[in-house]
């Protein structure tokens, strides 16, 4: 089922992820391209692909060059080396083989290019509350247990499965809090244990191990 939440965000809190000195910009999966739209500058050209074909009629108007397809079929029309940025806002979890992927994005950065992505932590405390106090796992229309994820990630994995496949991490932040008490008791009382299920995200910027100094 189609879920059009996904396709028409502009993801501030993952704009401060991508390099100032990023020039050309490609967004994996960009929806209808509001990310895209916000990191426009005089300088900078900004690429895009997504594979659903309502939203990339939307996105081929706000990025510079557009590909309606899936990643991987794209992959061949990609300049080696174009890249100063790949960003992933919430999409490796939708991949089969996410780390395929990471590993296939390599040959496309250049000397500065970073990987930015956003993934959801399954750590999260409502999930730990459906799962330990509800005794439950169900699927849903969008959220971290969306019925199309086909990966789930903690912290600690989403930093291994980034350095299994070549990558020095750079950057690596929770994202999008929750408030709740229960979350702030859960990080104070556990010594820092629980810190991380505040957090429905993480951010990571890594870059190919291949062109750290």
């Amino acid at each position: 089922m189609r879920n059009d939440g996904y396709f028409h965000q502009t993801r501030p809190e993952m704009k401060v992820f991508v390099p100032e000195s990023a020039v050309r910009i490609l967004e994996v999966g960009c929806g209808e391209g509001m990310f895209c739209d916000t990191l426009r500058r005089p300088d900078r050209e900004i690429w895009g692909i997504e594979m659903d074909e309502e939203a990339g009629e939307h996105a081929r108007l706000r990025c510079d060059v557009f590909f309606q397809g899936d990643f991987f079929s794209v992959l061949p029309h990609l300049p080696v080396s174009g890249f100063d940025a790949i960003v992933f806002n919430d999409v490796l979890e939708h991949f089969v083989d996410p780390w395929d992927a990471l590993i296939k994005c390599k040959p496309l950065l250049s000397e500065i290019g970073v990987v930015v992505a956003s993934i959801p932590n399954f750590r999260f405390v409502g999930n730990l509350k459906e799962i330990l106090v509800d005794k439950d796992f169900r699927y849903k229309p969008f959220g971290i247990l969306d019925v199309t994820h086909l990966r789930f990630f903690t912290s600690r994995s989403m930093l291994r499965m980034f350095q299994d496949c070549g990558y020095v991490v750079i950057q690596h932040e929770g994202i999008r809090p929750c408030r709740t008490w229960l979350s702030w008791l859960l990080a104070v009382f556990s010594l820092g244990i629980f810190g991380d299920v505040r957090y429905k995200q993480f951010a990571t910027v890594a870059q190919n191990s291949g062109h750290v100094q």
